[in-house]
């Protein structure tokens, strides 16, 4: 009998979709390329039952490799597609082009499709929370039946749109296909919450569609005081029922940057170690993403805010926390907030990434982070007792179940990990003498370390080296001050021009009780007593130790 019902669905689903497909093209016509491939899109979405899964029996320890290969750009850009058009179905078929939480025709239409894609898995339970007009879609991956755990993760996205930045912008009448914000965000909760329900964990998982978040974030205020519920009597306030939500994932905008595949996690103090489960889990998985951290408990751009206010860990993933302005790898986004904020702006490679992060992460956390029986990384670090190299390749041996990455002391460098091999190797540099090298394997509840030290036996090697001030005045004075690991017994300073003109050489003095360190002075003056012309000159440092000569190049401005 469920075998011919989804058969039954499966055909109802491809005569609407056909239909919808034939009258939009029509509606449409001339077609441009980017409309042909819109309508195209929109026809597999509503045409085909989306049959990705998960391959079942595979080995826990690559499922997230398993996992990533299964998040296909194409069918986030048909997810996109379709809530930028919001197509209604009826005696008549027509694309409202917003999801405005003011136009009740267009939320409601909205809610029907992320119900329906939700409930392409009979494991999830979807309902609804509605309250003031606001409408949040919630659906529960239940916990596996033998567990006793009370722990909830969220995947959460906002569903609803405006246009405010366009001039005469009307809620009620005028578009905002979001696309970008946030068709991205909800597209890739959809996929992950698709994929992920094909599997049982220990904690319960939910995925939620806000509603209302462009008026202040209504959807995820009201989430939180329906987790939090309390019970006031006079100065007494009692938790009631508040829900042991560990972690939320807000997906918001992250499509809008060809300039580079960065995403910005925006997290407060007690949410970092969910910022830093997505940091080790990209290098983890090679997943390719520049993740910049922002940790600010006072950044309020989006719905992790109420999470915070209702002391529950939360971090927003974006493509910029400051999307109205260039920031570093980011060129501003002129169509936030516009009509203009259409699926052929939207750089899917990025949403793509964005999305594998967030579903290798998440299941990872459910798999292994909370197992009662989870063990600790181990780690080996192998260094030679002496070196003359002044950058060293270490190298180690790791045994770890789920993600870590690697940091080496005090250089903090970043390791390259073989997974296969289970090797990490890493080049650091060091100072001459005793160097105590600590390296860490972080995973997102702690770190483990081991530490060794190596000598570096340099003969000779720059300790210190000043010129001050710097920039100078041409009237003034100059001191040059060096200091190195061995005895020095000779230092000369050469002075030369932006021409590469030798205009002044000076004699150094040694320390009167350290020979490690001379000093030495310049007028601003050439040889032949002429002050000299403001500008910019090479200082050319010179010294003997041994016998043998080492010269360093320093940059010295000259202002009037």
């Amino acid at each position: 009998m469920r075998t011919e019902s989804v058969k039954i669905r499966e055909t109802v689903d491809y005569k609407i979709g056909y239909k919808i497909f034939s009258l939009m093209s029509r509606q449409l016509r001339p077609l441009s390329r980017v409309s042909i491939k819109r309508d195209t899109l929109l026809f597999i979405l509503l045409c085909l039952p989306l049959s990705v899964t998960a391959q079942e029996g595979i080995d826990i320890s690559q499922r997230g490799d398993a996992l990533l290969t299964l998040v296909q750009s194409d069918t986030l850009e048909a997810q996109v597609v379709a809530l930028q058009e919001n197509v209604v179905v009826g005696l008549s078929v027509h694309a409202l082009r917003t999801r405005n939480a003011h136009h009740r025709e267009a939320t409601e239409n909205a809610v029907r499709y992320i119900t329906r894609q939700l409930r392409r898995s009979s494991r999830l339970q979807v309902s609804e929370q509605v309250f003031g007009g606001i409408r949040n879609v919630v659906a529960i991956l239940p916990r596996r039946s033998n567990s006793t755990s009370k722990r909830i993760f969220i995947i959460c996205a906002h569903y609803d749109t405006q246009a405010i930045r366009d001039p005469n912008w009307n809620p009620l009448s005028s578009t905002a296909p979001g696309a970008n914000n946030n068709g991205t965000g909800v597209a890739a909760m959809l996929e992950i919450a698709f994929l992920l329900s094909r599997y049982e964990y220990d904690h319960e998982l939910r995925f939620v569609a806000l509603g209302g978040e462009e008026l202040g974030f209504l959807g995820s205020r009201q989430y939180v005081r329906n987790a939090s519920a309390r019970k006031i009597n006079g100065d007494t306030v009692t938790d009631l029922s508040r829900e042991n939500i560990v972690a939320v994932f807000n997906l918001d905008m992250f499509g809008f940057n060809w300039k580079s595949d960065l995403v910005e996690v925006v997290t407060n103090n007690d949410s970092s170690w969910i910022s830093r489960a997505l940091i080790i889990a990209n290098t983890w998985y090679d997943i390719g993403l520049k993740i910049r951290r922002s940790q600010d408990e006072f950044v309020d751009i989006s719905s992790h805010k109420p999470f915070w206010d209702g002391g529950y860990n939360a971090v927003t993933l974006t493509e910029s926390s400051t999307p109205w302005r260039d920031s570093q790898s980011y060129d501003a986004n002129p169509f936030y907030h516009t009509a203009g904020d259409t699926v052929d702006k939207v750089n899917f490679r990025l949403v793509r990434k964005v999305t594998q992060l967030v579903l290798v992460t998440i299941d990872s956390l459910l798999t292994d982070m909370f197992h009662p029986m989870r063990q600790i990384p181990q780690l080996t670090l192998e260094v030679p007792a002496t070196t003359e190299e002044s950058e060293l390749e270490i190298t180690g041996t790791f045994k770890s179940d789920f993600p870590i990455d690697i940091i080496v002391h005090p250089s903090q460098t970043v390791a390259v990990i073989d997974r296969e091999a289970r090797t990490y190797t890493a080049r650091v540099p060091l100072k001459p003498g005793e160097n105590i090298l600590n390296v860490i394997a972080r995973h997102p509840l702690g770190a483990v370390s081991v530490v060794k030290s190596t000598v570096l036996t340099q003969t000779f090697a720059w300790r210190e080296v000043v010129v001050f001030p710097n920039p100078a005045r041409s009237d003034g004075l100059t001191e040059f001050r060096v200091e190195a690991n061995a005895d020095i017994t000779e230092l000369r300073v050469f002075i030369y021009d932006s021409n590469g003109n030798l205009i002044k050489r000076i004699e150094g003095v040694a320390d009167r009780l350290n020979q490690t360190v001379w000093r030495t002075w310049w007028n601003q003056q050439t040889s032949y007593g002429l002050a000299v012309s403001p500008g910019i000159y090479m200082c050319h440092i010179s010294v003997v130790s041994k016998g043998e000569t080492y010269t360093y190049l320093e940059k010295l401005a000259i202002l009037r």
